[in-house]
């Protein structure tokens, strides 16, 4: 099948690789119809993660069900489904309280918590920047969807930026009347504006300056959500500290007044069935964000455009099929 491989800093291409297939009873074999390129995607893409060469990125994903496990009970091949970014057994303590993002046991990597498709450090996992993808703990894992092709932009968002958006706003105990400041005016930042409204109805990286601000506008003991990707280790980070995983910010105010924040990646199951449902009554339309549409072929140049923030470049599809 042809996928969207890593091959090394500001380097990717597509290539042929190995089928994807049922590697255990549980899987599922998903025919992607719409995969998205992540702003986290670009982390790796500029060599500032240990993402193995070869490796198959994408996880924002969606399809049409190919194959099942002879494990696999109540997802049917036919299926229209949507794939949350991380990768989840369902019944370990974590899961089972609904923190599906910091998963126990999907991950071998010692001392992670959680795992995702087609990411650094986050498990064994193929993305789905291809034709095909596996899905493991398929009856768990995976959305059901509205058959056809209604929504398809939009559902294609429920993997991760329109749930991790939601989850920053939730993280931030916003509700009615409230007054909401978003720092980041990227993919996630702008859904997360989105997400806020139901309630009520250069690209250099400072992010000690983004938390510093968020500390100065919220009101003593208000709340603080923090999405994006902040890593242990960062070695492209802007500053010293950030590349060994230390932001230097306002600590001291944001504990005078008595603030809360809360951080992580987002729990997609904990989000995206209502997400789904907002979309379908007309509440949501996260595809407001999408400027390009592409084929699979041309994710090595949309990579490049999207890495150089190059005006209109705001959310891209890749169509296999296209």
């Amino acid at each position: 099948m042809k996928a969207v491989v890593y091959n090394g800093p500001y380097s990717v291409a597509v290539d042929d690789v190995a089928d994807a297939r049922i590697e255990h009873p549980n899987d599922a074999v998903i025919r992607i119809t719409t995969t998205n390129i992540c702003g986290s995607d670009l982390h790796m893409y500029e060599g500032r993660t240990n993402v193995e060469k070869g490796k198959v990125l994408g996880h924002e994903n969606m399809g049409i069900v190919e194959e099942v496990g002879n494990a696999v009970a109540f997802v049917k091949v036919g299926d229209r489904v949507s794939v949350p970014f991380n990768v989840a057994c369902g019944t370990c303590q974590n899961c089972q309280s609904g923190w599906t993002s910091f998963c126990t046991r999907m991950n071998p990597n010692e001392g992670m918590d959680g795992a995702a498709y087609g990411y650094a450090n986050m498990g064994p996992y193929n993305g789905g920047q291809a034709d095909y993808l596996r899905v493991p703990f398929a009856d768990f894992n995976l959305l059901e969807l509205p058959e056809g092709n209604d929504f398809e932009n939009d559902f294609t968002m429920l993997s991760d930026i329109f749930p991790t958006a939601y989850h920053g706003c939730e993280m931030a105990d916003i509700g009615p009347g409230h007054t909401v400041a978003v720092f980041g005016a990227g993919p996630v930042g702008l859904l997360a504006a989105h997400s806020a409204l139901p309630h009520d109805a250069s690209g250099e990286e400072h992010p000690e300056l983004v938390l510093d601000n968020l500390v100065k506008v919220v009101r003593s003991t208000g709340a603080i959500g923090v999405m994006g990707v902040y890593m242990p280790a960062d070695p492209g980070a802007a500053t010293e500290g950030a590349k060994k995983g230390r932001i230097d910010y306002d600590y001291g105010t944001f504990f005078t007044k008595g603030q809360r924040m809360g951080t992580g990646q987002a729990p997609v199951k904990r989000y995206n069935r209502e997400l789904r449902d907002m979309i379908i009554a007309g509440r949501a339309k996260p595809s407001l964000l999408v400027s390009h549409d592409l084929g699979l072929a041309d994710a090595a140049g949309a990579y490049d455009k999207f890495d150089k923030r190059e005006d209109g470049w705001t959310k891209v599809l890749l169509h296999p099929a296209a």
